[in-house]
């Protein structure tokens, strides 16, 4: 690990090919979710796993699809800005007087130094912002697939809640057995008055026991339709939470991968802020405006002097840094566009297609992930 002077910025010695392999981890994760049969009902929206997997979809998509090529500008810009600094002699610590220049010398004024670190500091906030807003976009892909676990999880652990079996539908059969058996006899039950004068009152009672009879038959039915419901949801339930159960242990890997990747642009945006911070100094010091919201002063932040007197060593580690910058933004810009776009729509295939899944559109996603994990060193080398 190596310190410059100009940023305060801790630079690795090498990018490491580690870094970016999160990204890959995710696209991979979500080809096995895709991969795996069934879907799991969730209560509230999304309505199930499936669909809350293909909607985080939209979102890794539109964070892996940034678009680069900051580096080369700022790098550009800061060539400009050096051969002004060289040319209004910077490095001797002095600002020579605009009218000191001869007519035709070659020499920029100050004030041209000044506007070419501006436009270094502009192109370098315009960097750092749209690293921030990929950073939050992967932030939000961590939230929402930490949502999805926590849900699945709380439908694999209901699973275990007693709920409708066979014997409640048998005894509710029976029920319904019995039920029918006293209607029956009710009906059999024929009143044989002797008189007159009890027919009525014995014809009255035996319609009250038919119709009760029948009243407890149609509650003995009901209940019996609805034991036979409750089963079949209680054996959803069960489905539902074994499939949950199992959606488990890749859901927390994804969880995991989409941190980390919220991390490595979290760490690309610091990297960029201490860019910014240092470029706003070298722009206040050639008489150029000061960026927004950034101290000139405090630990790590070099003065207008030390960017005046710092001579080739202040561009030489400020170059270090765009450099790392350089070679984590554009590797992953790469990385989506050459290998991780296209696998995940292939993905995205595999999670809303009903029925069995595509084995063979399955192995292709973890071919294609197993060769984008390959080609980062190559990626960063470019």
């Amino acid at each position: 690990m190596g310190t410059p002077k100009a940023t305060g910025a801790v630079v690795p010695t090498e990018v490491s090919p580690e870094l970016l392999e999160p990204l890959v981890t995710v696209v991979a994760v979500l080809g096995e979710l895709g991969a795996t049969a069934g879907d799991v009902h969730l209560a509230g929206p999304p309505g199930s796993l499936r669909a809350g997997l293909v909607a985080l979809i939209g979102n890794i998509g539109r964070a892996m699809g940034h678009r680069h090529g900051e580096a080369t500008r700022l790098r550009h810009a800061l060539a400009t800005a050096e051969a002004t600094r060289a040319t209004t002699g910077a490095t001797t610590g002095t600002t020579p007087e605009p009218t000191a220049v001869p007519p035709g010398d070659s020499a920029v004024p100050r004030a041209t130094a000044g506007d070419a670190w501006a436009t270094v500091a502009t192109i370098t906030c315009k960097w750092r912002e749209a690293v921030a807003s990929v950073e939050a976009t992967w932030a939000t892909v961590a939230r929402d697939a930490t949502h999805l676990r926590d849900v699945c999880s709380t439908v694999a652990t209901a699973r275990a809640t007693p709920g409708a079996t066979m014997g409640h539908l048998l005894e509710a059969l029976a029920q319904e057995n019995r039920a029918c058996q006293e209607l029956l006899e009710a009906t059999r039950a024929l009143p044989m008055a002797s008189e007159l004068s009890t027919a009525f009152s014995e014809v009255a009672t035996h319609r009250r026991q038919v119709a009760d009879a029948s009243a407890g038959l149609r509650a003995a039915t009901e209940a019996t339709e609805k034991t036979a419901v409750a089963m079949v949801e209680t054996a959803g339930a069960r489905e539902w939470g074994r499939r949950a159960a199992v959606a488990q242990e890749p859901l927390g890997r994804l969880v995991a991968a989409c941190h980390t990747a919220t991390r490595f642009y979290c760490h690309l945006r610091c990297l960029l802020e201490d860019i910014e911070a240092t470029v706003a100094a070298m722009a206040a010091g050639h008489g150029g405006p000061e960026a927004p919201g950034v101290a000139q002063e405090g630990p790590g932040v070099p003065t207008a002097t030390m960017t005046m007197q710092g001579g080739p060593d202040v561009p030489k580690d400020l170059m270090a840094v765009v450099t790392v910058a350089e070679k984590l933004w554009d590797a992953s810009a790469r990385l989506a566009q050459g290998h991780l776009l296209g696998t995940l729509r292939m993905a995205r295939g595999l999670l809303v297609t009903l029925g069995v899944p595509d084995a063979t559109a399955a192995t292709a996603v973890s071919q294609r992930c197993r060769d984008a994990t390959a080609a980062l060193p190559g990626l960063l080398l470019q």
